[in-house]
């Protein structure tokens, strides 16, 4: 089958006209999507082809996700490529978020890829290494978002935490800068950037939600699921500068598991991708579990008077991290934002939400817009 280089997208041109408005050279090149895994993958280690960072984004919780894969559909009809991030997010290890074996070791990474030296794990994909010279955009899941706000939220002087990670010991200096520095844009699907409810109700929840965890999640309140609750104490909004390294493309999902895991969506307050409640995932200012139906409007008014319920609006100008931008609500659950099995959803219309192309997932949407 011929392989066919695009036309860049609506994504792609923004980002090309800001570099060139800064003066800076930019040829249209292929572009590379380096990949953060979320929560539960031991990503520090590559044996072979037993390679679980790279299984993350074609692995699935339900038989009907079976062979499907969001790297396939970023990558679908062009000459793009794509670099693989690991570390080791499971409940075992128990790092928090800010770890250096997690932060740090994520930008470490994506440093080395940047460079052009290759990720190091063996993709199935024919000629789809990393080159220096391509456009670079990350692509995180569920934790990998919170990872990659933290690391962008401290990229520049003056962050709380600026190019530092940690140790039981202390700080650990890492280049975010470098990481972050020229990066296109990071997209990401069904984050965790607000925490989780579900992280709540294992670390605080009473006897039933212990029978649901149990029945369904299965984790216990270590150090990392801890620090992925939606409290402000633990909320990633609360460690960084008031101004990103790279922008940030938020997708939520909002559809629940399939089957009898559905009933995880009921513990959920409002929205929902089966685990992580919308305003997380969209990094809506306020609380990161409120409910946001209708993806946030002001209080409605008649004759200039408001009346109604308040809820809150979550546009482009009212999200809880700086450089934060809507690009889509999408009709799909935690686990197929990683793995894109689901091919035909349903967009909700949000407020600056991007409108460029109509990818039938997450990683095919964000095909089209580039």
């Amino acid at each position: 089958m011929e392989t066919k280089t695009k036309k860049p997208g609506f994504l792609a041109r923004l980002f090309f006209g800001s570099a060139l408005a800064f003066g800076a050279s930019q040829a249209a090149a292929d572009n590379c999507y380096i990949m953060v895994h979320g929560h539960g993958t031991d990503g520090s280690f590559k044996s072979g082809t037993n390679q679980p960072a790279l299984d993350y984004w074609s692995n699935y919780n339900f038989s009907e996700y079976a062979g499907n894969s969001a790297i396939t559909e970023l990558i679908a009809g062009s000459t793009d490529n794509y670099a693989i991030v690991g570390y080791n997010s499971t409940d075992e290890a128990g790092y928090q978020w800010w770890r250096d074996e997690a932060a740090g070791e994520i930008a470490r990474q994506i440093i080395a890829i940047r460079q052009g030296n290759g990720d190091g794990y063996i993709h199935p994909e024919a000629n789809t290494q990393c080159a220096a010279n391509d456009t670079f955009w990350v692509v995180s899941h569920s934790q990998g978002a919170t990872e990659m706000m933290y690391i962008a939220g401290n990229a520049l002087a003056g962050s709380p935490n600026y190019n530092t990670a940690y140790t039981p010991s202390g700080g650990v200096s890492v280049n975010f800068d470098a990481a972050m520095s020229g990066l296109a844009g990071i997209f990401t699907l069904g984050g965790a950037i607000g925490g989780t409810e579900g992280a709540d109700r294992v670390c605080n929840g009473n006897w039933l939600d212990s029978i649901i965890n149990f029945a369904f999640l299965g984790q216990d309140c270590n150090a990392s699921v801890e620090w992925l609750q939606t409290f402000d104490s633990y909320a990633v909004k609360s460690y960084i500068g008031s101004n990103l390294g790279a922008p940030i493309y938020v997708m939520g999902g909002y559809k629940g598991f399939p089957g009898l895991e559905g009933a995880s969506s009921g513990l959920i307050t409002g929205e929902d991708d089966g685990y992580i409640n919308l305003a997380s995932q969209m990094s809506c200012s306020g609380s990161g579990k409120r409910y946001v139906e209708s993806d946030l409007n002001d209080y409605k008014k008649i004759f200039g008077i408001s009346y109604g319920s308040p809820t809150y609006r979550c546009n482009d100008a009212n999200k809880g991290t700086p450089r934060t931008y809507n690009m889509a609500s999408v009709y799909t659950d935690h686990d197929a934002e990683r793995n894109a099995a689901i091919k035909y959803p349903d967009y909700t219309n949000i407020e600056d939400g991007i409108t460029c192309g109509n990818g039938r997932s997450m990683a095919g949407r964000i095909n089209s817009c580039l």
